[in-house]
Formats: C-alpha cells, structure tokens, sequence
C-alpha cells in the first residue's frame, strides 16, 4: 500500500507540474484571443458609412462570425483585424435573424491562415468568469470582464447574461470562458440597467445547426458588384458635400452623394439639380479618353423654387442619374459647375477604390455621425462628435459640427465654445467665423458679429459669399451704404449674378437712401431673375411704393 500511495502522489505530482506547464494566464488567454477577433464595418445602400460591430474567426481560412443585426441593411461590410489588415466580406454563409448569428467568408490572399477561436464544450455556468474583447464606440480591441449573471430563455433561444461592460459596437464579438473558449456572442444590454448585457449562447452543435440564410433572402443588395465602387469623398471648397460612391449599371450612371448644412448662415439650404446645363450641371468627365457625360435627372428638384430643403443640422441624401457608361473609368472628375462655389470631386483614381474600399477608422466615424443627422438623430450625432474630441480635441468639423447641435437645442453657451475652439485651433477656418457671428447675430451682439464676418473677409477676400453675409448683416444693423457695397461686390460674381433676392435687398438699401432710380432697376432685374411667386408679390409691393 505504502508503494502504491507514493507512486500515486508522484502521478499526482507530475500532473499538477504538467498543468501548470502548459496553463496560460489571463493575459496570454486574451492575448492569443485577440489575434482572432475583428471589427466590422458596414456601408449602406449609398456607400456612407452605417455602423460598425465585432466579430471573431472560426476556423483558419476566414470564417468569420458576427450578429445578423450588424450586417443588417448593409451594401457592403470589411472587417480588421488586430494587424490592421482590412478584408472585404465575400460572401454570407449562413443567417439567422431571430438567433441573431451570421456566418460569413472573407475576401483573402491566397493561402492565408488566420487565428481563430474555439468554442466551448461545457455549458456556461452562473458565476463563471467571462472576458470580451470589442470594439465599443469604434474603440478597436478593448477588452473587458465580468461574470456570468444568469442564464436564460429570451426570443433569441438561450442566452448568457454577464456582467461585462459591452455597448454598441460591441455586437457580434466573442464572449469567452476563462480558458478562451467561446460561449456566447455578444449581442445586446438593457438601457436604464447597469450591467444588463447579453450574449446568444453558442457552441459547434449549435452553430451545426445553422443552415438557413435570412439575411442574404431579406437584403439583396448586400454585396453588391464590383461596379457599386465606394468613394465618400468631401467636396474640395467646404466638404459639406459628399460624393459616397458611384455605381456602373447597364442602363445608367449613379452618383450617390449627400448634403450637410453646418452653417449657421443658412438656417435652411435648399439643394437642387438643374438639367440641360452641359459643363455646368453635374459632369463626370473621363481625364483618360477626354469624354465627358452630363446629368439626365436625379431625385433633386430641378430649380430653386423646387429644391429640396435641408434644415440646420441635418444631413440630406440624394442620387444623381448620368447615362449608362460602357468604358470602365479610372481616372475621373466630377463636377457641378465651374464657379467658386461649385461642387468638386477631382483627379479620382476609381481602380484605388475598386481594388479595396479605402478606409480610414477617424473619416468612417466622422461620416458615420453626418449620417445619423439624416434620420434626425442628433443625440447620437453629438455622442459620436464628442468621441471624436476627446482624442482629438482640435478636430475642426467636430467642433463646428457640435457647436451648431448645442445651438439647435438651445444651449447657445456650449455653442459659443466650440466655435471659438475652432477658431482658436484653426484660426484660417472661414466657417467657425460665420457660425460664431451668426450666433452673436441672433443674440443682438451685431458688432461682435461684424467682427467676425469681416476677419472671414480678411482670410479669403475672393470668396463672395463673405460679402454677402457682411452685407446682409448690414441691412439688418440699417447701415445701409455699407450694405450697398458689399451687396454690389456680391452681385459683381459669377456666383451671385443672377440671384433675385439679393437684388431685392439692394433696393431696399437704395431706397432707404433715396436712390430711387436705381432701386427700381434692382426691382426690375430681380423680377426678371426670379420665378418665385412670394419673392414676385414683395418686389410688385416694393415697386409700388418706390412710384
């Protein structure tokens, strides 16, 4: 007996020595774990930015599974990897929008072997220790940890609720074991809870089961062809236009773009499309064949008087119809005028953006958080913003992005200090100078305001938009032969030639300083210019006073 006990603990030793050999610690676990685990960025059906997620491989050739939820309503998806590598998403394997899982492959070079993870075989139990590893709020490979608070039966199936932190973003990510096995994929909290967050249970008898495709059958345009080519890139003079992807058809061209108004000068723009107009009118233009194509229609109004609106601190989306184009382009302009207010997107090498979509994790949440401002969504829109500041605190069209929201909803104080970080950090910035006046106009502050137009006046004294808020300011301050001028220089432009209220207003202007002849010549051509009934009625008033 004594023989056998010692041999026995000598087994048990050599045991323990072997675990402790080859047990990892923690940070080993969630190192090699992380090396498995991706972010997920989708685009939707115009090529803008529509959120992001997790994910994590299964298997050493690209497997990958996420949320259904994530890939949801997106054209198209790529994911990166904790080497910063992007891959677009190929192809959707298998979907099942009630278990809230989706299994994809991914576009990859050739004999490329990926880490992955495993799942576990034991089922999670309360009180296990549990870590996630994610991407909350675009915050790459953050890891977390917690507990297992309970396990339930919700409309998902089975569910593991835990006690790590996960928030949007996080969706689709691993949710491991203390070994590094699989458990669950995280995929939702509970507001107005702490702590409340869930994980579909998971394991590779579940996941055999896995078999139908929801969400290729209920999103076809995901995956869209390789002609769907995504783009978002900013307009050159001011970057309120967005030019998000182009797409190739048979039988037409389409340019997806979108319009933010972050101007306070304007508390409401009007877009529109304007046919017939050759180079002037939107124009894409082939710099490799010398060929260019114009615009046949689009879903803007055709004129002023029909455009679209697009209120203060809203993002509107719009497509624009050109014929269908048999060459493949490379290397392109595209155009809507020629003036200095014009909408360009020049010298676009389109094979860049078709051999990958360029991506940039700061430019895919700034365009993400306009995009929120289309629905109206301006609580999320202002959460992605000050994101943005936090690790970069001079980031310019955040902080005017956020000054105009703090104005919006009446919080003219926060607005005030954005606009005047902008200018602090950004002293050429011509918008943060037009918002912060705008701001002391409606505050009755008009010499502040005066200041500020006429320091944008001193940055770029080309552009006549400056004059025309100056002269405007003036008009509304009844220093009317100051206004006169800078109206007059207004109007001298390309830009402004023909734009009828202003002439308007230079009337008024000559008429409150008795130059009635030439007030009735600037009622005249006004009249000419407009066919906008409300602005016809006022200048038949003005006339008639002015006789």
């Amino acid at each position: 007996m004594k023989i056998v006990t010692k041999l026995s603990l000598m087994a048990i030793a050599v045991s323990a020595f072997v675990s402790c050999e080859h047990e990892k610690t923690i940070k080993e676990i969630i190192a090699d774990s992380k090396q498995a685990t991706f972010t997920v960025y989708t685009y939707d059906e115009y090529g803008s930015p529509s959120g992001s997620g997790s994910g994590f491989f299964i298997d050493e050739s690209g497997t990958g599974i996420t949320n259904y939820h994530v890939l949801d309503g997106a054209t198209k998806a790529i994911i990166k990897t904790a080497d910063s590598i992007e891959y677009e998403i190929k192809e959707i394997l298998a979907s099942d929008k009630k278990w809230d899982v989706a299994k994809f492959v991914i576009e990859k070079p050739n004999n490329k072997v990926f880490p992955y993870l495993t799942f576990s075989n034991t089922q999670a139990e309360q009180g296990d220790k549990v870590y996630n590893i994610s991407a909350p709020l675009g915050l790459e490979h953050t890891v977390s940890e917690g507990i297992v608070s309970s396990i339930r039966e919700d409309s998902h199936g089975r569910v593991v609720q835990i006690t790590a932190p996960i928030s949007p973003g996080s969706s689709g990510s691993a949710i491991l074991n203390e070994i590094g096995d699989v458990i669950a994929v995280a995929t939702y909290y509970k507001q107005g809870g702490q702590n409340l967050n869930f994980g579909v249970a998971i394991d590779d008898s579940k996941l055999a089961t896995l078999t139908k495709n929801d969400l290729m059958k209920k999103n076809a345009h995901l995956k869209k062809s390789d002609e769907f080519v995504i783009l978002n890139i900013p307009c050159e003079r001011d970057g309120d236009v967005t030019l998000h992807a182009l797409e190739f058809k048979e039988d037409a061209t389409i340019a997806y773009l979108s319009f933010t108004n972050l101007n306070m000068a304007y508390d409401e723009m009007v877009v529109w499309c304007e046919l017939g107009k050759g180079d002037e009118g939107f124009t894409i233009a082939d710099l490799e064949r010398n060929m260019k194509y114009h615009v046949v229609s689009s879903t803007l109004g055709v004129d002023k008087a029909k455009g679209n609106s697009v209120p203060l601190a809203s993002n509107y989306r719009f497509k624009v119809y050109f014929p269908a184009i048999k060459d493949e382009l490379n290397h392109i302009d595209v155009t809507n005028g020629s003036t200095s207010r014009a909408w360009r997107f020049t010298n676009i090498h389109l094979d860049d953006y078709r051999d990958h979509i360029e991506y940039d994790t700061d430019k895919y949440i700034k365009e993400y958080a306009y995009s929120t401002m289309h629905s109206g969504d301006l609580a999320e829109a202002s959460s992605i913003f000050s994101t943005i500041l936090e690790n970069d605190p001079e980031d310019v069209q955040a902080l005017n992005a956020m000054g105009i929201i703090s104005y919006v909803i009446d919080n003219n104080m926060d607005a005030n200090y954005y606009f005047t970080q902008a200018i602090e950090t950004h002293p050429n910035n011509t918008l943060a100078y037009h918002n912060r006046a705008y701001l002391y106009k409606y505050q009755k502050d008009y010499n502040k305001a005066l200041d500020d137009i006429t320091k944008a006046i001193n940055i770029d004294p080309a552009q006549p938009d400056n004059y025309m808020l100056r002269g405007m300011l003036y008009v509304e301050m009844k220093q009317f032969n100051e206004a006169i001028g800078d109206l007059t220089k207004t109007l001298d432009s390309e830009d402004f030639a023909k734009e009828a209220q202003l002439y308007f207003f230079r009337a008024l202007c000559y008429a409150s300083t008795n130059n009635i002849k030439l007030a009735r010549q600037d009622v005249q051509t006004a009249y000419n210019y407009t066919n906008d009934p409300e602005l016809e009625e006022m200048l038949q008033d003005l006339w008639a006073e002015l006789h």
